[in-house]
């Protein structure tokens, strides 16, 4: 019975999503969650202009940004690959395009009309959200660089620490190390929701550097309070 039980309760810590699964589940959530932000605003907090004022977020981001021409020309790339995976490949661009040079009365396609017309609204706010998605992730893809940097500094001065605490007796401390390896996630967890979820225009200089310094603080806590011994 005490086996049973035992094993039991295991079974929710066995099940637990970890490293590359657990990021893309909160990634996909935080993606849905965006979508859900701007049909919101769009739709009931901005109506009837929201559009027009999610249009207005986009492109106050895009004037936020001082980048040479060669990242600006990498972000445009980045919001035209996301574009045509989601829209020109799905077909939804094109009947947008049809429905828009037909006449509001001609009597032949009522149908493609109405359907356009209705829905145009959650379209438009799609197609603009995802444009000022693709906007953030392309910034973030120009932090890598940052974030590896800061990652291999951090690993470094962590495994120095690591040595030293193994070679001079230093204490174990298990509890440093695990809460280390959480902040870590949660970190970028906290990144996502903060820089890619409200519609509204913000300055990565603001956001990304204090990521930066913060993964980097516990990348050497998370390696330098490694087991000792292997």
């Amino acid at each position: 019975m005490s086996d049973w039980l035992t094993t039991e309760l295991k079974m929710p810590n066995q099940q637990r999503l970890t490293g590359i699964l657990w990021y893309g589940t909160w990634f996909l959530l935080v993606t849905l969650l965006v979508l859900v932000v701007d049909l919101f605003c769009v739709l009931i907090l901005w109506a009837p202009n929201g559009v027009w004022q999610l249009q207005n977020v986009l492109n106050q981001e895009i004037a936020l940004l001082a980048l040479p021409q060669s990242d600006i020309d990498f972000l445009a790339g980045i919001i035209q690959s996301f574009y045509d995976t989601i829209f020109v490949s799905s077909g939804i661009d094109g009947m947008m395009r049809h429905a828009a040079s037909l006449s509001p009365t001609d009597e032949s396609q009522p149908t493609a009309i109405d359907f356009t017309e209705t829905l145009r609204p959650v379209i438009e706010t799609c197609m603009i959200g995802l444009q000022l998605f693709a906007l953030r992730i392309g910034v973030l893809m120009l932090a890598l660089p940052f974030l590896l940097l800061i990652a291999l500094a951090a690993m470094a001065d962590g495994y120095l620490g690591w040595f030293l605490r193994r070679t001079s007796g230093g204490r174990e401390s298990g509890f440093i190390y695990h809460r280390a390896k959480r902040s870590l996630a949660a970190s970028f967890l906290l990144l996502w929701l903060i820089y890619l979820v409200p519609p509204i225009p913000m300055n990565p200089i603001y956001i990304i550097p204090p990521f930066l310094l913060a993964s980097g603080i516990t990348t050497y806590l998370h390696v330098a309070f490694f087991k000792k011994f292997l």
